[in-house]
């Protein structure tokens, strides 16, 4: 079975309105939960700040491992990687 446009676009305005009519239960205050997590199984609750902060260290270790082993692709792809957390944390 095959949907019209005409279909599609009345499903599309039904479930748009059902969004509007709960949208305050979708508003609530977002919490995003960060565990970090070590070669011993052992884990730690972090800030986004703190995450972040762990994140860029693994990078740019990384990022200078590659280049040593003139990899030079690979390190370009973690240097993106590095320059997005940066604009994250700057944000924060």
């Amino acid at each position: 079975m095959t949907l019209s446009d005409h279909d599609i676009e009345r499903i599309a305005e039904a479930l748009l309105k059902k969004l509007i009519e709960h949208k305050d239960t979708f508003q609530g205050e977002v919490t995003n939960e960060y565990i970090l997590q070590d070669e011993m199984g052992n884990s730690k609750h972090v800030t986004e700040r703190e995450y972040y902060m762990f994140e860029l260290e693994n990078l740019i270790r990384l990022e200078k491992i590659y280049a040593e082993a003139e990899e030079y692709e690979k390190a370009n792809i973690i240097k993106n990687k590095i320059l997005k957390i940066k604009l994250k944390l700057s944000k924060l």
